[in-house]
């Protein structure tokens, strides 16, 4: 009984740290053999900036001409992860 409760008071704090989602910044119809660029920062407690938001670097990242779909995506645990804007097109 309290190693459950030992081990639910330490791995609760992570998952209640925990943060992943992602946003779609662009959307079109996807084509076939799309390129893709990415993007991404590694933060540390919010330290370390923040992707590009305009798409700018993932695109030259890429070598993308013409912009079919971006998406922003976040993955962090207790304030240690990254952010990433990927871009895909031709």
């Amino acid at each position: 009984m309290i190693g459950r409760v030992l081990l639910i008071a330490v791995v609760l704090p992570v998952f209640a740290g925990c943060s992943t989602y992602t946003r779609t910044l662009d959307d079109r119809p996807s084509i076939a053999n799309a390129k893709q660029g990415e993007d991404c920062r590694v933060q540390i407690f919010g330290l370390g900036g923040s992707p590009d938001v305009t798409m700018a670097q993932a695109l030259h990242e890429g070598g993308i001409t013409k912009l079919r779909s971006a998406k922003y995506r976040v993955s962090t645990i207790q304030g240690v992860g990254n952010e990433c804007v990927i871009a895909h097109g031709e």
